[in-house]
């Protein structure tokens, strides 16, 4: 059987969406057209979800998220890892990203 990938992203914080306080300014660019085409975004920091939302705030895109999380230190699922490939990895920084 054949699942469609989730319209959901889950997007992390440092190293990511900024880089020594700089803003990833082309995958910021890039989350407003994926939340244009339907998606659904979540924020998400490995160090709480109050640093992930002061980042949000300082970079003006709280409004695209639909929640500000911090990473689960656990993930209890029946299908152990098999969940993964359902989820497309992106790296953000990298050039071949953002022309999807």
């Amino acid at each position: 059987m054949t699942h469609p990938v989730p319209r959901v992203i889950y997007c992390d914080v440092d190293g990511t969406l900024h880089c020594n306080g700089m803003a990833n300014t082309r995958l910021i660019a890039w989350l407003n057209n994926r939340k244009a085409e339907g998606f659904t975004l979540y924020l998400w920091s490995m160090r709480g979800d109050k640093h992930a939302r002061d980042w949000a705030h300082s970079l003006g895109i709280v409004e695209l998220c639909a929640a500000i999380l911090p990473k689960p230190g656990y993930i209890v699922d029946d299908q152990g890892w098999a969940w993964v490939k359902f989820t497309r990895c992106i790296r953000s920084l990298s050039t071949d990203l953002i022309g999807d």
